[in-house]
């Protein structure tokens, strides 16, 4: 009766240190630095040209990836993991074994596939899992999970035909990252290049289209097809090619999970009737006005960025990358505009009106703003790109983020709008001693280029400074 009892203790204790993981969470996704061996031994021996020798340890077999990474499967267990049993004492081992036991206890014999990932966390072990359902196609736990992390791309996703999307694209990830046995027939091949092409038709007609890059991976798709062998099952590198096109796939379909019936989000249009008090309002017309309309330009790309109560985490990366870039070409430009300021007020006679110095003044001082704004700008954009941050102000503060998200350019603006000024006061002053048809040249000039820029601003607006 005591040692059941002290079994049931030991096996407690093990469970305890479970935690639910999912594939991209491996070390091999997130980059995860291994542990050194202190071993090393870099020499060759003379002649040596021994074949490659396969890892084993108990019932342990190394398998190695296409390409080139090396995991263990233990088929009795019917468990993977990418630890280096190489590197692992006997006792390690034994613990691991005792756990997966005390884990499997849990699923009532079922011979679903387990991975586990042991690390150390503050000095203990911890066993990182998940289960692998193959005649599902999804991932599952012995014990509730929380799965923010996972699904938080959607601020909407509750219920199980929507969360079961990303739970079966982490499958998949799971297949890429572990082929050995997993069974993919040239008919799925050929299934899933007819889904890729219809997202090509979709991403030509501009709806339904998947992330360019993902477009890219469908070339890859030919490759699978010509690694199928005899048996029309497909080799291994074309089981991780499909696993990696079907997680792409299955993930979008998640993100875009409220665009039904069409089972997608076109990210333009709403499924409800769109809100547009903060559009219409008074508010916004006169943010337009004093900061040169740059708020309506940005608050268009926002609006479509949060839809129906959906933030797509891809979206979001789309315009922080865009904001970023912007920014620092924002900040070379205001370099350059600091240095003609100086050159301005350096030119003998164009440098002289009192008007020219205060404007040039003016536009080096927001030059200097400018800089250190764009500087902060990023490291807003960055943190943008966490989708809680970004929620937050996209649910109840949207004016605030259109403000921020715009002072960058209206610094840059207005420094170049300044500048421009003062050089043209300076030019037209009589101690610069320009003639007068030159003066003429430089007014007909100012005029020609406003008069093709002013139609170009109107047109990225729409029909009006305002309304869509």
């Amino acid at each position: 009766m005591a040692t059941s009892s002290r079994g049931m203790d030991q096996r407690t204790e093990l469970l305890s240190r479970s935690v639910p993981i999912w594939p991209t969470q491996l070390r091999r996704y997130t980059e995860m630095p291994l542990p050194v061996s202190p071993r090393q031994d870099y020499n060759v021996q003379a002649m040596q040209i021994d074949p490659t020798r396969r890892g084993e340890k108990g019932d342990w077999r190394e398998s190695i990836h296409p390409s080139g990474a090396i995991y263990y499967y233990n088929e009795k267990m019917r468990t993977y993991t990418e630890m280096n049993l190489g590197a692992c004492s006997e006792a390690q081992l034994q613990k691991l074994e005792s756990w997966i036991d005390a884990s499997r206890s849990k699923i009532d014999g079922k011979q679903w596939l387990l991975v586990v990932e042991p690390m150390l966390a503050r000095g203990e072990e911890i066993y990182p899992y998940y289960y692998v359902v193959p005649e599902s196609q999804i991932i599952a736990w012995v014990e509730p999970m929380d799965g923010y992390i996972l699904f938080q791309e959607c601020t909407a996703a509750w219920q199980w035909n929507h969360k079961r999307l990303e739970l079966e694209a982490q499958y998949w990830k799971h297949v890429e990252y572990f082929p050995r046995g997993a069974e993919v027939h040239v008919s799925e091949v050929r299934s899933l290049r007819v889904k890729l092409n219809w997202y090509r038709v979709g991403e030509f007609f501009d709806f339904a289209a998947l992330d360019q890059n993902d477009l890219k991976m469908a070339t890859e798709l030919a490759t699978a097809e010509a690694l199928v062998g005899p048996n029309g099952m497909a080799e291994e590198p074309g089981v991780v090619i499909c696993g990696k096109l079907l997680h792409v796939i299955r993930h979008h379909e998640y993100l875009n999970h409220y665009g039904q019936p069409e089972a997608r989000l076109i990210r333009t249009h709403s499924v409800g009737e769109r809100r547009r008090d903060l559009e219409d309002s008074p508010f916004m017309t006169g943010l337009a006005v004093a900061m040169l309309c740059v708020p309506i330009m940005v608050f268009r790309r926002l609006r479509n960025i949060y839809v129906d109560g959906l933030v797509n985490g891809v979206d979001v990366r789309g315009f922080t990358d865009d904001f970023s870039a912007q920014a620092k070409s924002q900040t070379t430009v205001a370099s350059v505009i600091m240095a003609v300021n100086a050159s301005i007020l350096a030119i003998p006679g164009l440098g002289l009106p009192l008007a020219t110095k205060t404007l040039c003044t003016i536009s080096f001082l927001l030059s200097v703003y400018c800089i250190i704004g764009c500087a902060v700008a990023q490291q807003f954009g960055q943190r943008l790109r966490s989708l809680d941050f970004a929620a937050y102000y996209l649910q109840g503060r949207m004016a605030s983020l259109v403000i921020l998200t715009s002072i960058p350019s209206v610094l840059y603006l207005m420094s170049l709008g300044f500048s421009t000024f003062g050089f043209l006061a300076g030019v037209y002053t009589p101690d610069f001693g320009l003639p007068l048809s030159a003066r003429l040249g430089c007014g007909l000039t100012f005029l020609v280029g406003a008069g093709l820029v002013i139609p170009l601003v109107i047109a990225s607006l729409g029909t009006g400074l305002i309304r869509k």
